[in-house]
């Protein structure tokens, strides 16, 4: 019942004096938009009650709650304005009035607020200034929630602690966790619900408490169900009605799964069934009333049951009703003056352990089943494999300008070079220019370059998932992952420009295993926890992409050409980020082989004999599985619009605003943290509760204001701000599309329809980046990425109107 904090306390001489703090949240100043925006903006700051990683949440509660939902909740608070104050206010200092009336004299009382004035602190700040001898020595805090919860009592204890962080003299003190048992709440409540039920003639009692997250609950171990559930029993006995009672939860804020059944949706489904004419409300959660009583439950469901043409009423809270202060203030008496046996009599004692552990089953079995031991081990070690491949991949990214002026130096007469290099000067004759600086130039030939390996991936992704649909995920990713390094190795002997293409050839053909990783994520999850798997892959890409270049950077840092017996061997300046990319292939090739578990049971592989084509065009061939086609065609929107930014973003920061290669390196990697944190901390979480296709098409609407703010920045504010809608866009999209695809596919084929879906994607980095460079030439920045934008729209409709995933059988 308590929770004591302990700090020095004199032992020479007994205080008389006792203070005791009754707390509540609080309410705005006004219902003004910009007080209400002041209260939520202090509120869902608090990571007590948003217990997600501020980088995760802060910017969905600047960007997203704070600029619209304060106008909402205005209009709310407006309806319970009495003019000069809100209920909770008025209630809550009329009720502490009342409790000092019948407290025994060396208990002083004080109200404070979490969010309102007086707060802690300024009621801390009168203590201070008291003569020591005088000011209590003791105090106790009573936090008014009946119930304990993370979100209130013990945002209540950091909020405490964090305001005497800074005194110097800290009183003795005691926090009240919770009083849901007294007997006196328990008895006065169920005269109010017994004397409305009989004046009313209700036919349905909703017993209605704050919702949480259910999580909160089932992972965390929150007490609070446990609490609420008591606090129905203790008043379902005492209340003895012959009308049904039921349980619910209020106040849902987001889209995780909150405790349930919801009071709006079940409160409605009685009216629709015919099974409630007049129900009555009554809110435990609270023991004065508020926004989320008084609007909530009493105006806003009111409406929509009178709507229905039934009749509903909201039984207030206790308020200051005289007998609820009286008992009270016994209570205060109790706690300070009296014994611990005399505390106990005041009250009940229930224990009802198996109804609460079989309720939180239920609430659980509404969540996104756990992933296995098992799967988790393998899905890390599939991020493990990408996130090595893709150091090694974008390992060479800012080497790109320093390997032209090199090869044109060394190598001039390479026949491969002279044709890279006049495929360069047809781009930018269509790029409508006459002439184009060497640094343009070296920018379009590492374009090319990259455009070749994107293109070798989308030939190769398809044969190696269909390959691995036939023989087995892990001797399809050995292979691949060992072609990785033979490309790497020559890479490092490549004084000749030949050498270097044959190994970014090799390299291209064999990074197309990334369908097989996604294959292998879906043979150890199941379509309700698909999205969760689907992010290690995700977040692989992002911050193998931050490591990758930065390591890349490192590396070019060090020649070991200059050593003449390497550079008879056929060494360049480029040779130690080979030298280290093939050392990650070869640490990942041997963990495959030791750590990797097959995936696909021998009796699923070649269900379903499929006619192969070596036309890459044919991969847009329809699949009669419902919903791919739709979904492989707006991803393939989606990344040659998305690539075609990032193939031009570096183009447009250098035009605009000057940026060097450090600057467009601290872009990327911004780009890479947001979708890491985004994917990490919302998507694993949410996409499935909310539904991958609802998450998919809010980060391609987010994308739309980040192409838009993108090509109009001028300002490093406005790029960024762009660059944060783009990557939360991006963060959402590509691993919920995966997950859909995956869901919609037969486990007998998952391979091969990820290698169509992979390859598409590869398919739009080589389409998407020679099509902006193109548009950007010729139009300039703001009207390629406004055409960008436009593009989106399209799979943003595709993806509204995807089908509901349905069971599949492989038979």
């Amino acid at each position: 019942m308590t929770k004591k904090v302990e700090s020095f306390k004199p032992i020479t001489m007994k205080q008389e004096k006792i203070k005791v703090v009754i707390g509540q949240l609080g309410s705005p100043k006004t219902p003004h938009p910009q007080d209400v925006r002041s209260f939520l903006k202090e509120f869902l700051s608090d990571p007590r009650v948003i217990d997600l990683p501020k980088l995760v949440w802060f910017p969905i509660l600047y960007f997203f709650v704070l600029p619209f939902r304060p106008k909402k909740s205005a209009k709310a608070y407006q309806r319970i304005w009495s003019g000069k104050s809100f209920p909770l206010i008025e209630n809550t200092e009329n009720f502490a009035k009342q409790v000092a009336c019948h407290l025994d004299q060396n208990i002083e009382l004080d109200h404070a607020f979490l969010l309102s004035s007086p707060k802690i602190g300024e009621i801390f700040d009168e203590w201070e200034k008291e003569d020591f001898k005088e000011r209590a020595q003791e105090v106790y805090i009573l936090p008014q929630f009946p119930q304990y919860a993370e979100s209130t009592i013990a945002s209540v204890v950091d909020i405490l602690g964090k305001d005497l962080s800074h005194r110097v003299n800290i009183p003795h003190f005691s926090v009240i966790d919770h009083y849901h048992n007294m007997k006196a709440f328990i008895d006065l409540s169920a005269k109010k619900i017994q004397s409305h039920v009989k004046e009313h003639q209700n036919d349905h009692l909703v017993i209605s408490f704050h919702g949480i997250p259910t999580r909160r609950v089932t992972h965390k171990k929150d007490l609070y169900f446990s609490h609420c559930l008591e606090t129905f029993e203790l008043l379902r006995k005492k209340l003895n009605l012959t009308i049904p009672i039921h349980l619910c939860f209020q106040s849902r804020f987001g889209s995780e799964i909150w405790l349930g059944p919801a009071t709006d949706e079940y409160a409605i489904n009685l009216v629709k069934k015919s099974q409630a004419k007049n129900l009555a409300f009554y809110c435990p959660s609270f023991v004065v009333d508020c926004l989320e009583t008084t609007d909530e439950i009493g105006y806003e469901l009111g409406e929509e049951i009178k709507s229905l043409g039934a009749d509903s009423q909201l039984i207030p809270c206790l308020n200051d009703d005289v007998e609820w202060a009286q008992a009270y203030a016994d209570y205060i008496n109790t706690l300070v003056n009296g014994s611990r046996e005399q505390l106990n009599q005041l009250f009940y004692e229930i224990d009802i352990s198996p109804k609460v552990k079989v309720m939180t089953e239920e609430q659980a079995s509404k969540e996104a089943p756990k992933l296995s031991a098992k799967s988790k081990s393998t899905l890390k070690l599939m991020f493990l494999t990408m996130f090595l491949d893709l150091i090694g991949f974008s390992i060479i990214f800012p080497m790109f300008p320093a390997l032209a002026k090199y090869y044109l130096k060394y190598d001039s007469d390479n026949f491969i070079l002279k044709s890279i290099f006049s495929l360069v000067s047809g781009v930018q004759s269509l790029g409508g220019t006459t002439s184009m600086s060497d640094a343009n130039t070296i920018i379009l030939f590492g374009g090319i370059l990259g455009a070749l390996y994107s293109f070798l991936q989308f030939c190769a992704a398809p044969l190696w998932g269909s390959l691995s649909d036939r023989v087995g995920r892990k001797p399809v990713l050995v292979i691949s992952v060992f072609g990785l390094f033979i490309s790497y190795v020559l890479w490092f002997f490549s004084r000749s420009f030949t050498l270097l293409a044959l190994a970014r050839v090799i390299g291209g053909v064999m990074s197309g295993n990334l369908s097989i990783a996604s294959a292998v994520v879906a043979d150890v999850t199941d379509e309700k926890n698909r999205s969760k798997g689907m992010v290690y892959i995700g977040i692989a890409f992002a911050f193998g992409f931050i490591i990758g270049p930065a390591l890349g950077g490192l590396a070019s840092l060090v020649d070991l050409s200059k050593n003449q017996a390497l550079f008879e061997m056929g060494i360049n300046p480029f040779s130690f980020a080979a030298l280290i990319a093939g050392l990650l292939s070869l640490l990942n090739f041997f963990v495959l082989i030791t750590k990797f578990q097959e995936t696909l049971p021998v009796e699923k592989r070649g269900l379903e004999t499929v006619k192969k084509t070596h036309n890459p065009l044919k991969l847009f061939a329809k699949l009669p599985y419902q919903g791919v086609n739709q979904t492989n065609l707006a991803y393939f929107l989606f990344i040659s619009a998305f690539s075609g930014m990032e193939f031009t973003l570096t183009f447009l920061a250098v035009e605009r605003l000057g940026y060097s290669s450090m600057d467009n390196a601290y872009m990327f990697i911004f780009i890479g943290l947001i979708i890491g944190l985004v994917q990490g901390g919302f998507v694993r979480r949410k996409a499935f509760q909310i539904g991958e296709a609802k998450v998919a098409a809010l980060g391609l609407f987010l994308t739309l204001p980040g192409l838009i703010l993108t090509g109009n920045a001028h300002s490093g504010f406005v790029l960024y701000s762009g660059l944060l809608f783009l990557a939360m866009g991006s963060a959402m999209i590509i691993p919920c599309l995966t997950s859909l695809v995956s869901i919609y596919t037969p486990s007998s084929v998952q391979g091969r329809v990820l290698g169509v879906f992979r390859g598409l994607g590869s398919l739009g980095r080589v389409i998407g980046p020679i099509g902006a460079s193109l548009f950007y030439w010729r139009y300039g920045g703001l009207y390629t990425y406004l055409v960008g934008a436009a593009i989106l729209v399209v799979p943003l409709l595709m993806v509204k109107f995807l089908p509901t995933p349905q069971p599949l059988s492989d038979q």
